[in-house]
């Protein structure tokens, strides 16, 4: 049991680690970025000695904030691993940054394959920490938040949830450098066809495992209402 618990611990580090190399390779693709990515970019552009993985973890944080406030004496001690995650994801970020930092797109088609590229590793990374299904991530795990209370549907508000990240990530480009940078088509293809990706990659390893008995109420409820929706 121990060691099958471990497995899954390892695959939720590989698919954080997956995750933040898909991401850095749709921002590298010059088409834009990943919708929860996007104001960590936007940061790093108009801030640039603070690295992107350094604006991404101050962004977790925030998101775990939310869930804080949102569920008060509901908040479990457990979510609290959203921060070694986070810090994790953050390192990595900016590992995929340095080591990918030669690259720029010759041309168009050159960017597409990019694109294309970053998104599979991104939905092979989420599909990862789905099927280990031991931790949330932070966004999702506010979205789950959000739909423990209110009873919203997870996908629909997944969406909203998205598209309020993207709506951030403009507002704080025009605030800092007067036009909207980093969101592109690459957002919008990152963020209409990952989901199918990752539906695809989940089915493949076997479906998720089976939740954790230590885990929130709240976040075992989630999974069901994800792989359900």
């Amino acid at each position: 049991m121990k060691k099958h618990l471990a497995l899954r611990w390892c695959l939720l580090a590989i698919g954080i680690v997956v995750m933040a190399a898909g991401i850095v390779i749709v921002t590298k693709s010059a088409t834009g970025n990943t919708p929860i990515s996007s104001t960590g970019y936007v940061l790093n552009v108009a801030f640039p000695s603070v690295s992107y993985g350094v604006f991404m973890f101050f962004w977790n944080i925030l998101l775990l904030l939310g869930q804080v406030v949102i569920l008060r004496r509901r908040f479990q001690p457990l979510a609290l691993l959203q921060i070694p995650i986070s810090v994790l994801f953050s390192l990595s970020i900016d590992a995929f940054a340095w080591l990918l930092a030669w690259f720029t797109p010759a041309n168009y088609a050159e960017s597409l394959g990019m694109l294309a590229l970053g998104i599979v590793a991104l939905a092979a990374g989420v599909s990862c920490t789905v099927v280990a299904n031991v931790a949330m991530n932070c966004g999702e795990a506010l979205v789950a938040a959000i739909t423990s209370n209110t009873g919203w549907n997870f996908g629909h508000t997944k969406v909203g949830f998205d598209i309020s990240c993207v709506i951030i990530a403009c507002v704080v480009s025009l605030i800092t450098m007067g036009h909207v940078t980093g969101v592109r088509e690459g957002t919008v293809a990152a963020a209409v066809i990952t989901g199918f990706v990752v539906n695809f990659f989940v089915r493949l390893m076997g479906g998720p495992c089976p939740p954790l008995k230590t885990g929130s109420k709240e976040q075992r409820a989630a999974t069901r209402k994800k792989h359900l929706a």
